[in-house]
């Protein structure tokens, strides 16, 4: 595909996101009171508690055993208090996400049950990195998870507006043997980091998550949220390892050759983490039942 048509295709999809609803303002206004040392747990749980499906979720995964509070949580003041904001944070994007791209019975090419099985595992084994390497990283475990959810978002983006299209590059990647990502480019001249792009341009997302889901594949080509962009390869290819992909043995890129290098992550430490993320897999089901139902 030529530049012109590129610029062309790139342009259709920045017109096709004007009709993507933005992200609701909770999430937005979350995402910036997070960050403010001045924000309290009760200006969280204001906020939170405007909507009450969504405060259910929040006390239903505060009462979980996915997050294992050793005392019952009755109220988001206490979720907050007890979880913290950056694990609010997440939940709350988590939900946001997951709510505006639901999970479908779909026997297509493309199934979101799938899609979002592989996005949470991501998530949990990023956070397992990440708590494994507390001592030595700048990478808070919420926000690897956070970016484990958003990673792949792109694809979604592709499945929604150009459905056909997306089929036929399923097809090609899994008859060829070749990452999705290749398969979207020499299709439709781009891929799902490039419209992950636009859309975090569109919701103006945090930095450090845009630069997950444009780089994931490409860490050296990062220069910013380089651990975070190297934590989030490592566990894709984790997850990926594990056959928990769009699709049966889905092919996948190499991990990045000095991810863990970056990360320090040595040999023993790398096959401390694999082995144990059985446990994490276990979580899923909890997660995505309260998350995704």
């Amino acid at each position: 595909m030529n530049h012109s048509s590129f610029d062309d295709r790139y342009r259709r999809f920045i017109e096709n996101l004007d009709h993507i609803p933005p992200l609701p303002a909770i999430v937005s206004q979350l995402l910036k009171v997070v960050g403010s040392a001045e924000t309290s747990a009760g200006d969280v749980a204001e906020l939170i508690e405007k909507d009450p499906a969504l405060t259910s979720k929040v006390i239903r995964l505060a009462n979980s055993a996915f997050y294992g509070v050793p005392r019952g949580v009755s109220s988001v003041q206490s979720a907050v208090v007890i979880l913290g904001f950056h694990t609010l944070k997440s939940i709350v994007l988590s939900t946001s996400i997951i709510d505006l791209f639901p999970v479908n019975s779909s026997g297509g090419s493309f199934e979101r049950v799938r899609f979002w099985k592989h996005s949470i595992l991501c998530a949990l084994t990023a956070r397992k990195i990440a708590d494994n390497l507390i001592d030595r990283l700048c990478v808070d475990p919420q926000s690897a998870f956070c970016a484990g959810i958003m990673h792949d978002i792109g694809k979604l983006i592709f499945e929604l507006f150009t459905p056909r299209e997306y089929a036929s590059v399923c097809r090609k990647s899994k008859d060829g043997e070749m990452p999705m990502s290749a398969a979207e480019t020499e299709n439709m001249g781009l891929n799902h980091a490039d419209i992950g792009r636009i859309l975090s341009d569109k919701w103006a997302l945090p930095l450090d998550l845009e630069a997950v889901i444009v780089n994931h594949h490409e860490p050296q080509m990062e220069k910013n949220a380089v651990e975070l962009v190297s934590l989030i390869n490592i566990a894709d290819n984790l997850v990926h390892r594990l056959d928990y992909g769009l699709w049966e043995k889905e092919a996948f890129f190499p991990e990045w050759e000095y991810a863990r290098k970056v990360l320090s992550i040595d040999n023993d430490k790398y096959e401390r983490i694999r082995v144990s993320l059985p446990d994490e897999i276990e979580k899923f089901q909890n997660f995505f039942s309260i998350i995704g139902g």
